[in-house]
């Protein structure tokens, strides 16, 4: 019989807690890929106990989102884990003294963490994307990863109805596409409802994933420009990302106020 992720979370051992700051106001870890899946990890085995962990793949129009809705400011500051995403958050913390800190995608830390979660046992649900996309996502997991346990695939609104098909299938974790906002609105909500150790939301992943969006080429990614390619695909999306100039002023501005704070000698 195979032993849950919950019970062998018990006797687990913490990986360290990862650094936590801040950029306008709203909280990111300094962590890298690795540390990022060893944490995962841990969440998903039930070892956090108490409350359900939300994860957050965090990027500039989130920051701008959580300045404009408190409650969406609140389901971040009570964020488990929350991995530096955007290039501009990566930016950002470079500028406050994290010199080596580098991009944690979210498509990145799924492919690392998924491995695990096979040899693991976790059990995983999809949830989210246009019609038929959670289950094709699901068809190329089980494709490349025979032995994960994948166990739900489901469209649907973020609602009651989707947390009660979620509940029927006993997820460690829930992978949540439905636009930021939304999915780690949905996560906070629902997770104890459903029963999940954690809830990550996952953007395009599933898009990817199924084949429907083709993901930008390493050397466009490695240069930061992934959002250039994604828009070019998406146009709609040229509306979330008006907010990039003011955030890209605001966030140099609090850092050099941080930078004069620093030098400043002491009275």
């Amino acid at each position: 019989m195979r032993t849950s992720p919950r019970a062998e979370g018990a006797a687990g051992t913490a990986p360290p807690a990862p650094l936590r700051t801040r950029v306008l106001g709203v909280p990111v870890d300094v962590v890298d890929l690795p540390q990022a899946v060893d944490v995962l990890t841990h969440l998903v085995g039930g070892h956090g106990h108490g409350e359900p962990a939300v994860v957050v793949t965090l990027n500039p129009e989130m920051v701008m989102l959580a300045r404009r809705d408190t409650m969406f400011a609140a389901v971040l500051d009570q964020a488990a884990l929350l991995v530096p995403d955007g290039v501009g958050i990566v930016r950002a913390l470079q500028r406050r003294g994290f010199s080596a800190v580098q991009r944690v995608s979210g498509v990145e830390l799924m492919d690392a963490y998924l491995p695990v979660a096979a040899t693991r046992g976790h059990r995983v649900a999809l949830a989210g994307g246009r019609p038929g996309i959670a289950q094709r996502a699901a068809a190329a997991l089980q494709a490349r990863l025979p032995g994960l346990e994948i166990v739900a695939a489901e469209g649907g609104a973020p609602d009651d109805g989707l947390a009660k098909r979620l509940r029927g299938s006993s997820p460690d974790l829930v992978c949540a596409a439905f636009g930021h906002g939304r999915q780690e609105a949905f996560l906070a909500q629902h997770l104890p409802a459903i029963g999940a150790s954690a809830g990550i939301g996952v953007g395009g992943w599933l898009d990817y994933l199924a084949g429907a969006v083709r993901r930008a080429p390493a050397p466009v990614r490695d240069a930061g420009l992934e959002w250039a390619w994604r828009l070019a695909l998406q146009p709609w999306r040229v509306r979330r990302q008006l907010v990039l100039p003011r955030f890209l002023v605001l966030e140099r501005k609090e850092a050099r106020l941080r930078r004069r704070a620093a030098q400043a000698p002491p009275c």
